[in-house]
């Protein structure tokens, strides 16, 4: 390229190099104490560093590439421009998936271990990678999902900054006390409860009442959401 020569065997360092950096950042995390399990036991903050360091591990992994195919600095742009023509023939979605994966980590919208809503699933965050994220849902399922399309779409956060969360129950009682008698009686037993915030007092709303049966909504807040 220009005054720039290259040889056969510099060609295959430099993708021999970008190749062992993405194997190795691909098995890091069992240094990290991932073991690929569904247990969100383990630190957020270190799973956090996890991607942090795949991240900076491939980059210093591509510049060294560079410098060992024997690359001038300033011919650099040369690649840039090829990288521009690449991006612009197809690469679009690929660098969009990988530039959200930075804004996912170091802006922080949600972390790992994560309650939240995106796209029309729920469930945890288990993993935020360069390219996409994965949700860990209540019925066992790994959803893959895409960093561009987490960050074009709402976001529910449900555990942002903190792990409350209300929880409304709908429940029909046969009795024969009035409802002055019932509802006391009910806000005790939800107070009661293992895992109720204490500093947020239960409602309980009359919705019917016909004959001996009364219907309650039952509104109150459970201070774990994952409890």
């Amino acid at each position: 390229i220009g005054n720039t020569s290259f040889t056969l065997s510099s060609v295959g360092l430099f993708f021999a190099i970008i190749w062992l950096a993405h194997l190795v950042q691909r098995y890091l995390g069992y240094f990290f104490g991932d073991t690929g399990d569904h247990d969100f036991g383990d630190s957020p903050a270190n799973r956090s560093k996890l991607v942090v360091t795949r991240l900076v591990l491939l980059g210093a992994g591509y510049l060294l590439a560079i410098a060992a195919s024997g690359l001038p600095i300033d011919k650099i742009t040369i690649v840039l421009g090829a990288l521009g023509v690449g991006i612009g023939l197809g690469l679009q979605n690929i660098v969009n998936n990988f530039v959200s994966g930075i804004i996912l980590i170091f802006d922080r919208p949600l972390k790992i271990g994560d309650s939240i809503e995106v796209g029309g699933k729920s469930g945890r965050v288990k993993e935020i990678g360069l390219r996409s994220s994965t949700l860990f849902t209540a019925d066992g399922a790994e959803v893959i999902i895409p960093n561009g399309d987490m960050l074009s779409q709402q976001i529910v956060n449900w555990t942002l900054s903190n792990n409350h969360r209300r929880i409304e129950i709908k429940t029909t009682l046969e009795t024969s006390e009035s409802k002055d008698v019932v509802i006391p009686e009910v806000v005790a037993i939800v107070k009661s409860g293992t895992y109720i915030l204490k500093k947020r007092e239960p409602v309980v709303l009359v919705e019917g009442i016909s004959g001996s049966a009364i219907t309650l909504v039952i509104r109150f807040w459970c201070d774990d959401v994952f409890k």
